[in-house]
């Protein structure tokens, strides 16, 4: 119930999850999201997504990513290492049914460029394979527009 009310923001703009195969996630398995995004006008900040279960074996994941424009003007990669587990040992995540989701990572992106925007992660770990991975997602969200943006824009009309 708590994951379907945090999904009702009016503010998101494309939400996914791919799911790993048998939860495992292989280190030359590239998870890849076309996200069509056309407010061409507003600032997106974009959130890295991760339900695992207790087998993941570790308290970190390192996690790469790769975000390319429609037009491939602004690429981006970055790598993103996560804390799964506070220092008493606990999941930090909330979640049940031994299933834990956190949001995690977080990226600006520019004002955006008309069209489909590519997003590719992998795990950035020196294992081949990571057990233990259920869900990755993204969550990209628009950012409210400043006063001054709005009154920007409409003098450029």
């Amino acid at each position: 119930m708590i994951w379907l009310l945090s999904a009702c923001n009016s503010q998101t703009r494309y939400h996914q999850f791919r799911s790993i195969d048998k939860e495992e996630w292989q280190q030359t398995d590239t998870l890849s999201f076309d996200v069509p995004l056309n407010d061409t006008f507003l600032n997106h900040t974009l959130k890295l997504q991760l339900r695992h279960t207790a087998r993941f074996p570790y308290k970190n994941l390192s996690i790469g990513m790769q975000v390319f424009s429609p037009d491939s003007q602004f690429t981006k990669t970055d790598k993103f290492n996560i804390h799964l587990m506070n220092d008493e040992g606990f999941w930090v995540g909330g979640g049940q049914g031994g299933l834990y989701q956190m949001n995690m990572g977080e990226m600006r992106l520019p004002p955006t460029i008309s069209g489909t925007w590519h997003i590719h992660l992998f795990h950035a770990m020196d294992d081949s394979i990571l057990v233990g991975i259920h869900d990755v997602g993204i969550e990209i969200s628009a950012l409210p527009a400043s006063p001054a943006s709005i009154y920007s824009q409409e003098n450029k009309q």
